[in-house]
């Protein structure tokens, strides 16, 4: 059984972004089966057994995904037949869970658009949410969807973690928004790792670039330099108050976890905590520039 592709590398930056938002609050299964000529969902959100309310940072982000939902994301606006196809597929990934012993919710489904889907909207009869902000339409009622047209949302910080799934200058600004709130804050937090890790995932040879890639690449030129900056500062902060070497280690940590997630275990904690100072000085130097964690880590 095949599994389709993710269409370009910039949707799976919104899946991990998402993925990671909502990482124990809620539960997400990426690429769920849609059985019909194996389709699948880009992410499936089941809210968790605890919910109570999604925080209030996701703002816009955060109202999408505060019910069971299905997300599928287009860098590129989709045509009205790849918007066509979306509705089918969630009629019949619906279809499919109604089937099962024990129901779970079934979900709505939100199409997440950089640019305005003309054909898609006139010819599957969208219309303009009258309860949401500018940019969010839903289909007729049985079709249980709703498109979220990014370049048509406000630009205000509500909004900020959708326009980052833009493209072209709304991607641009949303990116020059991140950079400019404090470190600390949680939507800069959230993002900009994952930024970091799409931009390392850009070939590294021109002639293998995208436009979109290429134009991605010119948006986030400062994300690398300053998030080293940021590194060193935590390191310099965190040296002061538990000495120089035991900082480093755990600001490496906190920096693997930023990028890997979920590989940084146990067994990796250990393997920093137990290395000679001078290798984990060498690691630190790779957490930009390592394509894998094992790139990372070789001796």
């Amino acid at each position: 059984m095949v599994a389709a592709a993710m269409r370009t590398r910039f949707d799976q930056f919104g899946k991990q972004m998402v993925r990671d938002a909502l990482e124990g609050l809620c539960a997400v299964e990426t690429d769920a089966e849609v059985p019909a000529d194996t389709r699948r969902v880009d992410l499936w959100i089941t809210p968790g057994e605890t919910y109570t309310s999604l925080p209030d940072h996701l703002g816009l982000l955060g109202r999408i995904s505060g019910c069971s939902v299905t997300l599928e994301f287009f860098h590129n606006t989709p045509s009205g037949e790849e918007l066509h196809v979306c509705l089918i597929k969630h009629g019949e990934f619906r279809h499919f869970l109604s089937r099962r012993k024990t129901l779970p919710p079934l979900p709505i489904q939100w199409v997440i658009s950089s640019g305005r889907p003309d054909a898609g909207i006139d010819g599957l009869g969208f219309r303009p949410m009258n309860d949401g902000p500018r940019g969010i339409y839903e289909s007729p009622r049985l079709h249980y969807t709703r498109l979220v047209v990014v370049s048509e949302l406000p630009m205000t910080r509500d909004t900020l973690l959708v326009r980052v799934l833009g493209a072209g200058s709304v991607l641009k600004q949303a990116i020059v928004e991140l950079q400019t709130l404090p470190a600390e804050e949680p939507e800069r937090r959230l993002a900009l790792p994952v930024l970091v890790r799409l931009r390392l995932s850009v070939p590294t040879d021109p002639a293998q670039r995208t436009i979109d890639d290429q134009e991605f690449l010119m948006n986030t030129q400062d994300i690398v330099e300053n998030w080293r900056r940021e590194a060193i500062q935590e390191g310099r902060q965190e040296g002061r108050q538990e000495g120089m070497e035991l900082g480093e280690r755990k600001l490496l940590l906190r920096q693997l976890r930023r990028r890997f997630g979920a590989e940084i275990d146990g067994e990796i904690e250990r393997r920093v905590a137990a290395a000679p100072a001078e290798r984990v000085e060498v690691w630190a130097e790779r957490v930009l520039s390592a394509g894998t964690l094992a790139e990372l880590l070789a001796e």
